[in-house]
């Protein structure tokens, strides 16, 4: 819809009124090992999540390689999968403590 254009991704998302915005970069690169003939790929994913205003919330980077055989795009999304979790994790728990569920939450006082 964007047609990886993060202008018109970040006008969007103010016009509907978005809370987050979510950007990221994930590249692969394929190679042949030098030393054994296999293939190998490997794989660098970077994500910022920032709040509608514009302040950084979080990012999370990872990367990830690996010997690919003949199938190197399956391999690559593979090692996509393998990081997915870990990312969302932090994203998530930045969120949470930065923007969401224990940013500026006060506590109830204490019962004398």
């Amino acid at each position: 819809m964007m047609r990886n254009d993060p202008d018109a991704a970040l006008s969007a998302s103010k016009r509907l009124g978005a809370s987050f915005v979510l950007s990221g970069l994930i590249s692969a690169q394929a190679s042949q090992n030098l030393v054994i003939a296999v293939n190998q790929v490997s794989v660098d994913m970077a994500f910022t999540l920032t709040g509608s205003d514009g302040r950084p919330i979080s990012t999370a980077d990872a990367r990830s390689a690996s010997y690919a055989g003949a199938d190197v795009a399956r391999m690559a999304l593979t090692l996509v999968n393998e990081q997915a979790d870990e990312v969302v994790a932090r994203l998530y728990s930045d969120y949470c403590t930065r923007a969401g569920l224990g940013a500026g939450a006060k506590r109830a006082p204490k019962k004398p």
